[in-house]
């Protein structure tokens, strides 16, 4: 009996220490997947905040030191950035690239990094020459769009669920915004004098000094994984539907069309700064560079907006499903596909309406004074940040397919190379004999075709 009792002891103690061996293991691994992620964070804000910095430089203030302070030839710079934007098609090809190569991710990650910094300067101070510039413009855009793709990568394989996806793309989009900021307080101190050369000159440089923290971005990048069983059996349905012949394919050339049609603002982007110097003079544009910071701010509030209201939308399909009874034997596969259907049906649901306000916006900003202008850029900030979650989130769901997913996605966002290489060249061409504000009204009708392909997209899934 005693013998009997030291047994049970013993079997006792060592499944105890199994117990606790296992509870500490686990423990071990959720600590390395909660110091990822906030390396990841970490990594992410010094990344986009650089990437950020550069975007404004060049879509804010370039333009207007080519067109107004350096007066180039807008035919010769129209056709330049034909050639440019081209290097935008490269998405796929990166994105099938990473696919296959994802090990060397923070590789080349880190060495597209330094050649996107080098190239930014070397094109700013090589505009006397507009072949030069172009070339080097086009490496900057190429190592800048590799350095997405490498993040979208991560994003797609790590993103557990709907709202951990969206709580990615918020963050990453509103650690951005916060690099947006410096180019405006950087003018705001350098460029008393908006024709002196040397002060552009300091105000390029130190814009190329603000985006240095992009190289030590890729060193705090970790891989995670934190997908669980549920998560699997979800996107194994989501494949399964998805991938099911010519709907998937139809619904995708759909999703591209309206994601196409809806960067139709392209067309007055590139000019429209010069346009502010020119229709308000020098004051009227250092209050626009002033109230970028607000639109900044705006944006990032869009983006959380846009979250708030797709965790609020899941919690209330996930509710309905769950409360909802199946007399059958596949009742889990049923939820599944009618939840992956209802998200497809939310997320349309939200860009049309996002979409309908900026059209009404956009047509009012061609017949609006500077003060009503500014609070017209502001509104459609916040609807753009809600429209561009929902946008990314539904092309990241319906591209979790196969082997290629990242390859996938990026043929989606090629639609935006699109934009630039038709609407941008365009628009800086037009801009020499067409007033900016037919421009703009004609990117309202546009927006107004994006929403046909929008709803023609079929979300009804088969049980």
């Amino acid at each position: 009996m005693i013998s009997q009792k030291r047994n049970l002891a013993v079997s006792k103690s060592i499944e105890s220490s199994e117990f606790n061996h296992k509870w500490s293991f686990r423990l071990s691994k959720t600590s390395d997947k909660t110091n990822a992620k906030k390396s990841n964070y970490l990594g992410f804000f010094l990344l986009y905040f650089a990437l950020s910095v550069i975007r404004i430089y060049l879509v804010i203030y370039l333009p207007v030191f080519l067109l107004n302070i350096l007066n180039v030839n807008r035919g010769e710079l129209a056709f330049i950035q034909l050639f440019v934007y081209l290097v935008m098609f490269s998405g796929p090809i990166l994105g099938y690239l990473f696919d296959r190569y994802s090990k060397n991710k923070r590789l080349i990650i880190f060495s597209s990094s330094i050649l996107f910094l080098a190239s930014f300067l070397l094109s700013v101070f090589g505009v006397g020459n507009l072949g030069v510039f172009g070339l080097f413009l086009a490496i900057n855009l190429l190592s800048h769009e590799i350095v997405k793709v490498g993040v979208s990568k991560m994003i797609i394989d790590h993103s557990s669920s709907e709202s951990v996806k969206d709580g990615n793309l918020a963050a990453i989009n509103i650690s951005s915004n916060v690099g947006s900021f410096i180019p405006s307080v950087v003018f705001l101190f350098t460029v008393s004098d908006i024709f002196n050369l040397n002060q552009w000159n300091g105000f390029f440089f130190i814009g190329f000094l603000a985006s240095l923290p992009i190289i030590l971005s890729t060193v705090l990048l970790r891989e995670t994984s934190n997908i669980s069983d549920r998560d699997k059996s979800i996107e194994k349905i989501v494949k399964e539907n998805i991938s099911s012949g010519g709907n998937n394919s139809l619904n995708l050339i759909l999703l591209f069309l309206s994601y196409l049609l809806i960067w139709s603002d392209k067309l007055y982007q590139f000019p429209f700064s010069s346009w502010i110097l020119t229709r308000f003079g020098e004051y009227g544009f250092n209050l626009y560079s002033l109230f970028y910071i607000i639109f900044i701010l705006l944006n990032i509030g869009g983006w959380i907006i846009g979250q708030r209201i797709s965790s609020r939308e899941n919690n209330k399909i996930n509710h309905f499903i769950t409360e909802s009874r199946y007399e059958i034997d596949n009742e889990e596969s049923i939820k599944d596909k009618t939840l992956f259907a209802f998200k497809l049906s939310n997320r349309r649901k939200i860009i049309a309406i996002t979409v309908g306000f900026y059209v009404v916006l956009t047509f009012f900003m061609a017949i609006s004074d500077f003060l009503f202008l500014m609070i017209i850029q502001g509104v459609i900030q916040v609807i753009a940040g809600v429209m561009m979650l929902n946008y990314t989130s539904l092309m990241m769901t319906m591209s979790n397919n196969g082997k290629y997913k990242t390859f996938t996605f990026q043929c989606l966002k090629i639609a935006y190379a699109f934009s630039c290489v038709i609407f941008l060249p365009l628009g800086t061409y037009l801009s020499a004999f067409i007033q900016i504000e037919v421009l703009i009204i004609t990117v309202g009708f546009l927006a107004i075709l994006s929403l046909i392909p929008l709803m023609l997209i079929k979300t009804k899934t088969k049980i």
